[in-house]
């Protein structure tokens, strides 16, 4: 893994928990419904203004691991199909498509009159020369197509994909990250990493780019000759507000229209009072305690017990949470119920057993009262982050344990814990979907976000055995058996289950979480979002 790539895998974590992850129940902090919008006329013209945490690494979209490029690709790029805000696989270039009895072709039938933002027509060929790049270029959505064997064009507007061995869930992480189509005349014969269309991207999506001023905004306008219809809006503006409190306060005065830079938990009632729009929803993402599985006092399973005993997840909820959210205690996430194992749990909040285990592991107390330090980089995304870090920080205490921790900035957090591995603790959350076979990137032997060392032979076979049953009650007893062998290892312990947010003005309307769009469009397209005046 490059440092590059390992430097932006975090935000994959970051961004689904920020503003995108819709869930199919929405609440807000004082229980009423939300994510609704105005049943009167969309009305045309307009910019709309996000405050935004922070410049993409290119405009390829399919290169690298890079949230920040992700949510505004959504608005100029398409896929086959897509998923919308609730994880449901939706059409998109494809406007339908079927699989063989077998489960080894899918046929996609594509929309016709679709075109490029230069103006040259969208065709099969376009599908084919993507896939097959991300599979030449190793991109990110590599691991997820590897398994196509090849990709067959009968006709401009039919795609035919056969693969070397039954997938289940290759249709849901076709719709998912790093599986954009991109245009072949623009990138057949070049390096994809240089293009020049990295920096001015061509796609087919709803909105065309401008200008991109690095570190302070990128501009969109609407593609007028869009294959579903001409945008409202006028423009999209991007502004770069990487600072929390920064980017709630140009919305409180009006300066921009909705922040995906995550505003502090602590400010949520605030901003409702205020009259900003505060939706939150159950996410398939938790937060998570990883163990530095290769340092000697981690190794031990007694002392992993200890610790996972001595989290008050209570008052991980309510401290650093802020009352938002819920405990973890599973060792997958409970959105996706059909793969949830309810049963594999991790050990009670006990500080007495606690205390025993760590004696018996041989780190009895000093006349500090000190029995072990452990080292705890945390990344300084957000006071929720530092919020987190310091309750495990006290928690921890009470059982003789001295942490130290060490607040980061992202792209340096990933070098030490993803690269280096020079930690004993470490905090992660992450989207946890679309399909359950994800758990591969977080404890497979060579997952790409598996940061802990840790490696057991039946995890990473039950996890192609989950990929490859086609029966959901197969798959299910494939990934709860993974569940009940984590609960049993512990390489990490579950802390709290993830709230994703919609921050945005009541002038805002035609979100993907709103009526008018649910089921319709992808997270972060906003070719349905229009303004009142």
């Amino acid at each position: 893994m490059t440092k590059r790539i390992v430097a932006v895998i975090l935000l994959l974590a970051l961004i689904f928990s920020v503003a995108g992850c819709g869930g199919n129940k929405s609440t807000s902090p004082a229980g009423e419904k939300t994510g609704q919008s105005e049943t009167s006329s969309p009305q045309k013209g307009g910019t709309f203004i996000l405050a935004y945490p922070g410049d993409p690494i290119s405009f390829n979209p399919d290169a690298k691991i890079d949230d920040f490029g992700y949510s505004i690709e959504q608005s100029l790029y398409n896929k086959l199909v897509t998923l919308d805000a609730d994880y449901k696989v939706i059409p998109d270039l494809a406007k339908s498509w079927k699989v063989s009895d077998d489960g080894l072709t899918y046929t996609f039938e594509l929309n016709r009159g679709v075109k490029w933002h230069d103006g040259k027509p969208f065709t099969s060929a376009d599908v084919k020369w993507t896939l097959e790049a991300i599979i030449a270029n190793k991109g990110v959505a590599y691991t997820n197509l590897k398994v196509i064997d090849k990709v067959e064009t009968p006709d401009d507007f039919t795609v035919v994909v056969k693969l070397k061995e039954p997938s289940s869930p290759f249709i849901s992480f076709l719709a998912w990250y790093g599986t954009f189509i991109m245009p072949k005349h623009i990138y057949e014969g070049t390096d994809w990493l240089t293009n020049p269309a990295n920096e001015k991207p061509i796609g087919t999506g709803p909105f065309k780019f401008v200008e991109w001023k690095k570190g302070d905004h990128v501009t969109l306008e609407a593609n007028k000759d869009y294959f579903r219809g001409s945008p409202y809006l006028d423009k999209i503006i991007y502004r770069m507000i990487p600072d929390s409190n920064t980017a709630v306060q140009a919305l409180l005065n009006g300066e921009v229209d909705m922040s995906i830079t995550r505003p502090p938990l602590s400010q949520l009632e605030s901003l409702k009072k205020a009259g900003v729009k505060v939706d939150t929803f159950p996410a398939p993402s938790r937060y998570y305690l990883m163990f530095n599985l290769r340092r000697d006092p981690l190794k031990k399973l007694e002392v992993r017990q200890a610790i996972a005993m001595a989290i008050n997840r209570k008052e991980f909820v309510e401290k650093a949470l802020h009352g938002l959210g819920s405990e973890g205690w599973g060792f997958y996430t409970p959105a996706i119920d059909w793969a949830f194992d309810k049963t594999a749990k991790a050990p009670p909040f006990d500080t007495k057993k606690a205390e025993e285990l760590l004696d018996q592991a041989g780190y009895k107390k000093g006349a500090d009262g000190i029995r072990l330090k452990l080292t705890l980089p945390y990344f300084t995304a957000g006071q929720d982050w530092t919020d987190m870090a310091q309750v495990i920080k006290a928690n921890l205490a009470a059982i003789g344990i001295d942490v130290q921790l060490q607040g980061l900035e992202i792209a340096a957090w990933s070098q030490k814990v993803g690269q280096n591995h020079d930690f004993d603790l470490a905090l992660l959350n992450g989207f946890q979907g679309p399909d359950p076979d994800n758990m591969r990137n977080r404890f497979g032997k060579d997952g790409s976000i598996q940061f802990m060392g840790y490696n057991n032979p039946e995890v990473d076979k039950a996890l192609d055995e989950g990929a490859k049953a086609t029966d959901l009650q197969k798959r299910a007893e494939a990934y709860h058996k993974i569940q009940q062998i984590l609960a049993r290892d512990l390489p990490i312990v579950p802390l709290g289950e993830v709230v994703s947010l919609y921050v945005y003005s009541n002038k805002v309307h035609g979100l993907s979480i709103h009526p008018e769009a649910k089921g319709k469009i992808t997270i972060y397209d906003f070719s349905k979002v229009w303004l009142s005046k």
